[in-house]
């Protein structure tokens, strides 16, 4: 007796079918990734925009072409000497013509002071006020200020300055002062003055340049007539020639 042959598939096909379904859904997964990517790629592309050429212009200038591009211009990083980029214009700029940038960020430009038209003035003896007005009138300006104790010079004047006067060397129009802050004062440990005579006492402390108040006289019992019987610092006490010494004595 013939059998009609069965209308379902074999054990082997059973396992095909799957198998070939679940690689064509791995094959578009893939391609759907790859797709997403690119479409990403192209989205962050659209935003970036080409940094324009402004070495040159006036700030004014530069504002509006950043504008258009949909950038910003911020303070200018600073000021230079040029010989061939006229006062007020761009001499130089970050991020460089040519590079990409993202939309609304910044681009800071540095601008030129023209030719240097005067050699670094003297400071020395000036105050820091005075300082930054002629350097303002000769197109420089005040760079690093430090302040010191020194040995010469009055206190609150310049008494060194980079570069010195008469230089006509480099672009930076900063100057660096040094300003005085007098002399370091000096200290000294107070000497143990009791008992002895007051008028001895007084001709060296005056003979050394300290100073000294009005002396008080008062009663001491057993104590002899014009012996120091008490000081202020007492012994052992760090004093400067700008410290009062007090002295009583005993009549």
């Amino acid at each position: 007796m013939e059998h009609e042959p069965s209308e379902h598939p074999q054990p082997d096909a059973l396992f095909q079918k799957p198998a070939g379904i679940l690689l064509l859904a791995l094959i578009l997964l893939l391609a759907g990734i790859a797709s997403a990517l690119t479409a990403m790629r192209f989205a962050v592309r659209g935003r970036e925009v080409e940094v324009p050429d402004l070495i040159g212009k006036t700030q004014e200038e530069a504002q509006r072409i950043l504008e258009a591009q949909r950038l910003v211009l911020r303070a200018a990083m600073g000021k230079r000497f040029n010989e061939t980029i006229p006062e007020g214009r761009i001499l130089d700029q970050n991020p460089k013509p040519g590079s990409r940038l993202k939309t609304n960020r910044s681009v800071r430009i540095l601008l030129s002071l023209g030719p240097r038209r005067f050699p670094v003035p003297n400071l020395v003896g000036t105050s820091l006020r005075a300082a930054q007005l002629t350097l303002g009138q000769r197109g420089f300006a005040i760079g690093r200020t430090l302040y010191a104790h020194t040995g010469d010079g009055e206190p609150s004047t310049v008494v060194y300055q980079y570069p010195p006067p008469g230089s006509q060397e480099g672009s930076d129009p900063s100057v660096n002062v040094l300003i005085s802050l007098g002399l370091l004062e000096q200290y000294y440990i107070m000497p143990d003055l009791l008992g002895q005579s007051a008028d001895l006492v007084e001709s060296k402390i005056q003979a050394e340049g300290f100073r000294l108040d009005k002396v008080t006289m008062r009663r001491y019992p057993g104590a002899p007539g014009g012996v120091v019987i008490q000081q202020k610092p007492q012994a052992g006490y760090r004093v400067s020639k700008s410290d009062t010494i007090l002295l009583e004595v005993s009549q």
